[in-house]
């Protein structure tokens, strides 16, 4: 079993930032909820299952790329 570091906060906030599939949790609940107000982070996100984000390591590596 392979371990991983967990993403630190910078790095969430940051993916969760450019991520083409980022949705607030808070929004997908409630569409009168105020997006400006919320900290754009993974950890808000409706695809971070676990800790976890299919995608979140590919975004992360493309950031690097650009």
């Amino acid at each position: 079993m392979e371990f991983k570091e967990s993403p630190s906060m910078e790095q969430k906030r940051y993916v969760a930032s450019v991520c083409p599939e980022y949705r607030s949790k808070m929004a997908a609940l409630s569409e009168s909820v105020d997006t400006e107000e919320q900290v754009i982070s993974c950890d808000g996100c409706i695809h971070w299952n676990n800790g976890r984000c299919i995608i979140f390591d590919e975004v992360l590596t493309g950031i690097d790329q650009t």
